[in-house]
């Protein structure tokens, strides 16, 4: 029987904070201690808002680097070939070449409507797999493996390049619908660590990245919005059967 799956996204760690950020701007340009400066920010929250909001407002964003988090996800080959573009990022994947599917790991990952109709050939492919690691190492073997081979992959990014290049990029309706997916996951792990920041850019997604839209017009009849971002939402959740995650759900309400 074929082992199919849906894309899977674990938060691994996150590292800085906006309160750290913050407190961080008296340390340099102020001279502060950075006891007295953090606790400057926590008896004042809302100078934490208003700095890490006029970062972004304004274009000096290099501070978010030093914030970012790491995730464990799981996608087919065909996400992360394309993920792995985003050079400003570590990734360390899942050797095919080291990996013997032999010993029961053979595991796809492939939308309900593909599932539905083909799973005999993913069962195939199997079998031709495992008959030819009679003869042939893992490193050979794997060229018989399709793009719906799941694939495991550690990925780290510092918040800049996370919010305002591959959440933009990849969360846009003209993305790829696993990895417009599985960012919308990556994004809901982060809502609550890095809250300033995930809301300022929801709320200017649309306008940092140019064809953020496309193809809007024809998707809007079907979801009752124009909303390029509720839509992107729905239409990724809905073509892999999934539900929208609880703290993104919150967005789009």
């Amino acid at each position: 029987m074929v082992n199919i799956i849906r894309p899977r996204v674990e938060l691994v760690l996150t590292w800085g904070s906006e309160e750290l950020i913050a407190a961080m701007t008296d340390v340099v340009y102020r001279a502060y201690a950075i006891e007295d400066a953090m606790r400057r920010v926590r008896e004042k929250p809302e100078l934490v808002v208003r700095r890490i909001t006029s970062f972004l407002r304004d274009g000096h964003h290099s501070v978010l680097e030093f914030m970012g988090a790491s995730w464990l996800i799981e996608g087919s080959r065909a996400f992360t070939h394309e993920v792995i573009r985003h050079r400003v990022a570590s990734y360390w994947q899942e050797s095919q070449r080291y990996v013997d599917y032999t010993k029961g790991q053979l595991r796809y990952v492939l939308p309900p409507a593909l599932a539905s109709q083909w799973s005999n050939y993913l069962d195939s492919a199997s079998q031709t797999y495992v008959r030819a690691r009679e003869g042939f190492a893992p490193e050979d073997a794997r060229y018989l493996l399709p793009n719906a081979m799941a694939s495991r992959i550690w990925a780290q990014m510092n918040a800049r390049e996370f919010f305002l290049n591959f959440i933009p990029l990849r969360t846009g309706l003209g993305a790829f619908h696993e990895i417009r997916l599985i960012a919308w996951l990556m994004f809901d792990t982060l809502v609550d660590k890095f809250p300033i920041t995930a809301r300022w850019v929801w709320e200017n997604l649309p306008r940092l990245h140019p064809d953020y839209c496309r193809g809007v017009e024809k998707l809007s009849p079907t979801y009752g919005t124009s909303d390029c971002r509720v839509i992107s939402i729905k239409d990724a959740f809905e073509k892999w059967g999934m539900e929208v995650p609880k703290k993104l759900s919150e967005f789009i309400k």
